[in-house]
């Protein structure tokens, strides 16, 4: 699972939509749909439903999931943050 693929779910699960998804990640629509599809394939898993043409609904397994999600995502970005202050010249 890649960073970026950390970031759609997350923000997906937040906003319940992708286009909402989208303009908090400063990216386009079908490019956050995109990650989504590629992240649940990748997982083998379903992570959101469409209701009736409502918003996106997270399934059961996208449920199970956040809770480690959020956690991967926070790590990774403590990982990159520490990487960018070891960089040279960012003493």
């Amino acid at each position: 699972m890649e960073l970026r693929h950390l970031e759609v779910v997350v923000a997906v699960m937040r906003s319940g939509s992708v286009s909402a998804a989208a303009r908090e990640l400063l990216l386009t629509q079908p490019a956050v749909s995109r990650q989504l599809r590629a992240c649940e394939r990748q997982l083998g898993l379903r992570l959101f439903v469409r209701v009736a043409g409502g918003p996106l609904r997270a399934t059961p397994e996208a449920r199970a999931l956040i809770a480690p999600v959020l956690r991967a995502h926070q790590d990774l970005l403590r990982v990159q943050a520490l990487a960018a202050s070891l960089a040279p010249g960012q003493s």
